[in-house]
């Protein structure tokens, strides 16, 4: 009977043993997982935390963890295995600084964008009354050299300080991208969502639109030099491939709020347009020079258009060769010819219009062999009555001499 109550007690406690074994491996498994929850827990607000003070707040959050676990040192050294106890809160305490140094950035580019946005308010006003002092002067009287020289000087102030305002404006975009941002094809939902906020608190849209606006103003309210266009020309390719990469971006941001598709389609049209104009700027220049040379085209647009026009005009004056007087003929050639193409035009225009694409070679070539025959047809038409007098010389000299043989032939 002892023996049997004994067997029943060791029994029992064999029993007693093992759950008290697996009570125990299922409270150290428990404080595992516990512990790796509070831990993604914590490292999620860390990341998330939207403020210098809601992340430091975390602080005695993170203290508090460490405290409560560091009984279970060991355990949690076997079982978080590569890692240990330490390295996750070195994890924490990483994502905690890395988190800081973002709000440290944010704040110096919040700065600079202030600093940028007051420099593009500036700079539009600078060149708002820029514009209206240029169109005031265009109506002076042109021999006023002293308001031709200022009225110079103007145009070359509005040219720096929009090339000034649009490098500022490429610069708010660079500072809203930060370098992360920019290695990446696609910003992500939060990313995307902070430089929209970023973007609408410094107008940027409005400012990209003004500084195309104004840049097409100043080629309308201008006449400039070749040089002057050259160097429009690369700011314009400046611009657009701004426009063409972090723009892209900013649309993608701009293309969920449906308020703002309409600017993104303006703004677009706007590059089309300053592309446009100075287009349209060079070729109302050119014929400019040969008007001031009282030669007098039809308008022309495009590199087929000067071609055909320049073709037309020369065949034109050719026709009126001998119908018109000599006189009035070597001037029409003098004027197209020596004034103005091989003089202004060749030298000063074409090397920018075959450069950019706006007249071809063979173009060229068409329209100065048309010359040369204008000049080849001119040339003997002037001089004609040298030659009808040479001829009647030379009939009288035979005349002459034929009398005098005759006269000699009578006296033997």
């Amino acid at each position: 009977m002892k023996s049997f109550v004994l067997q029943n007690r060791v029994v029992l406690l064999l029993i007693l043993f093992i759950l008290s074994n697996q009570v125990f491996a299922q409270s150290d498994y428990e404080i595992v997982q516990n512990f790796k929850q509070k831990f993604a827990q914590l490292e999620k607000s860390i990341n998330s935390a939207k403020t210098f003070e809601e992340l430091n707040s975390l602080v005695t959050n993170i203290d508090r963890f460490r405290a409560d676990y560091l009984e279970h040192k060991k355990l949690l050294d076997k079982s978080l295995y590569p890692d240990n106890f330490e390295k996750v809160f070195d994890k924490l305490n990483l994502a905690f600084i890395i988190r800081n140094q973002d709000f440290t950035i944010i704040d110096i580019l919040q700065t600079e964008n202030l600093q940028l946005k007051e420099q593009i308010v500036v700079l539009n006003k600078r060149n708002t009354d820029l514009i209206n002092k240029i169109q005031e002067y265009e109506y002076i009287n042109r021999k006023d050299s002293k308001k031709i020289v200022e009225l110079k000087r103007l145009v070359n102030d509005l040219k720096l300080s929009l090339r000034k305002r649009d490098e500022v404006i490429i610069s708010l975009v660079d500072s809203l991208m930060p370098q992360l941002m920019k290695d990446q094809e696609k910003l992500n939902s939060a990313e995307g969502n902070l430089v929209y906020i970023e973007a609408e608190k410094n107008n940027l849209l409005a400012n990209v639109k003004r500084s195309l606006q104004d840049n097409i103003i100043f080629l309308e309210v201008t006449a400039l030099e070749p040089d002057d266009l050259k160097e429009i020309k690369e700011q314009q390719d400046r611009f657009l491939d701004f426009w063409k990469n972090a723009g892209t971006k900013l649309i993608g941001i701009y293309a969920e709020k449906k308020e703002k598709a309409k600017e993104i389609k303006e703004i677009d049209s706007l590059f089309v347009q300053w592309k446009y104009a100075l287009e349209q700027e060079t070729w109302m220049n050119i014929r400019a020079e040969f008007a001031y040379n009282d030669v007098h085209l039809l308008e022309f647009t495009n590199g087929e258009d000067f071609t055909n026009t320049l073709l037309s005009f020369i065949k034109d004056k050719i026709k009126t060769i001998g119908v018109k007087s000599s006189e009035e003929s070597d001037k029409s050639y003098t004027l197209f010819s020596d004034s103005t193409w091989f003089k202004i035009i060749s030298p000063k225009w074409l090397p920018y219009l075959i450069d950019n694409n706006l007249l071809l070679a063979e173009q060229k070539r068409k329209i100065e062999s048309k010359i040369a025959d204008w000049k080849g047809r001119l040339t003997p038409a002037s001089f004609d009555w040298i030659y009808v007098l040479v001829a009647v010389i030379a009939v009288a000299g035979l005349g002459y001499m034929n009398r005098r043989r005759l006269f000699k032939n009578k006296q033997t």
